[in-house]
């Protein structure tokens, strides 16, 4: 059974619980994503380790440049074999990056960090979205009034700028290892994968989605009555009164458009 007709067979009671989890979820995930340094993890060869004069030095072996990253910081992790994790230190998203750049043959990594934060703020505008949201579906939910429309409206608005944001996320990470698949770079030298924080934020794309399709649901379920109806649509009266015989009133749960 499709979803919004499973909808319709709720109460108003049943629809209202699952407008709160359903924002409370958006909330916990959306929280944990922006919070966390997880969106990004990296695995770069250091090619200036192996060569010299443009010359592979025999016998050195491979060392590794990690990262993962956030939103607001990323943390740099130098591999080398048969040792532990050594060098490991963070960096803020926003740092000084007038020495990060592809003519200074940086780091891909660090040139997609450097790229990335034009996305940051579109998470955390969702995030503040959705916090409004389920304030507005809590208010309306105890005044029984237009209120749960608006937090649908704030969800909608939650799944936009997350859209956005993760869309603005992807394409900063595309056009950079484009770029280098295009250069003389080392084959096999980088490699990446979007971690627990990065889908974290998908799923709450999705649920604020399905809290929004909830809501509108909820207000016209406490508004199914033509009183009520008339209130929402302007002019619905005077299409009432034409086609509803005289005597009948407005108690009459039929609307003829």
């Amino acid at each position: 059974m499709p979803l919004p007709a499973f909808i319709m067979k709720c109460n108003v009671y049943y629809l209202t619980v699952v407008t709160f989890v359903c924002g409370s979820i958006t909330i916990v995930a959306l929280s944990l994503s922006v919070g966390t340094d997880y969106w990004l993890l990296t695995r770069e060869l250091m090619l200036e380790a192996r060569y010299e004069n443009n010359t592979i030095i025999e016998g050195v072996p491979k060392m590794w440049f990690s990262t993962r990253s956030g939103l607001w910081k990323v943390c740099v992790i130098t591999e080398i074999p048969g040792q532990a994790e050594v060098s490991t230190f963070c960096l803020p998203i926003y740092f000084n990056a007038e020495n990060v750049g592809r003519q200074l043959d940086e780091y891909t990594s660090m040139i997609i960090v450097a790229s990335i934060r034009k996305a940051v703020p579109l998470p955390v505008v969702a995030l503040i979205l959705c916090v409004i949201g389920f304030i507005l579906n809590v208010v309306g939910s105890i005044h029984s009034d237009v209120k749960t429309l608006a937090a649908a409206i704030c969800y909608v608005l939650t799944g936009l700028a997350l859209a956005v944001g993760i869309i603005l996320y992807i394409s900063s990470i595309n056009d950079e290892v484009g770029y280098r698949s295009n250069t003389n770079r080392e084959e096999g030298g980088f490699y990446y994968e979007y971690g627990w924080s990065f889908y974290s934020a998908g799923l709450s794309f999705v649920i604020a989605e399905m809290a929004a399709v909830v809501c509108v649901t909820l207000y016209l379920k406490r508004n199914e009555r033509v009183e009520d109806m008339i209130k929402i649509i302007p002019g619905l009266e005077d299409k009432v009164d034409s086609d509803v015989p005289d005597g009948d009133g407005l108690n009459n749960p039929t609307i003829i458009l």
